[in-house]
């Protein structure tokens, strides 16, 4: 996949801390899956729910899959004391992203940036979530 996203790229930021070059996209896969496992044992939250937002559907009133996106942005350090972190999400984007998809995954951000996020922490990183889709559901890959 040309555009690699946000969330993948901020992962190898996190964990790898090497260039996104150095990492095949099997790894990046392997990631990827981890830490959606994880969170999934975690929140509870069902893997249809979690793959439907592949395909856009974001039901309002699931809160465990809510609550999963805030654990994988937690996971990421993109989201901290209540806010999400878009210093930390634009940096790790320039880390780890080769220019040309860095710049469309960035314009995606500074459209979501614009918005203003409110409800508890489940809330707000669903609503990101849901904007980084409905902004360009080609770019789009959440783990």
């Amino acid at each position: 996949m040309h555009a690699k996203l946000l969330f993948v790229a901020t992962l190898f930021a996190l964990v790898a801390w090497k260039p996104a070059e150095s990492l095949s996209q099997e790894q990046m896969n392997k990631m990827a899956k981890n830490m959606r496992k994880s969170c999934m044992q975690k929140i509870d939250v069902l893997e249809d729910k979690v793959e439907g937002m592949r395909r856009g559907e974001f039901p309002s009133d699931d809160q465990n899959l809510k609550c999963y996106t805030t654990c994988i942005m937690k996971t990421l350090r993109t989201f901290k004391n209540g806010e999400i972190d878009f210093g930390m999400v634009i940096k790790q984007i320039d880390l780890t992203m080769p220019p040309e998809s860095a710049s469309l995954v960035k314009e995606v951000v500074n459209t979501c940036q614009k918005l203003e996020y409110t409800g508890d922490d489940c809330n707000k990183t669903y609503e990101l979530i849901k904007c980084y889709y409905f902004t360009n559901p080609e770019l789009f890959l959440f783990p």
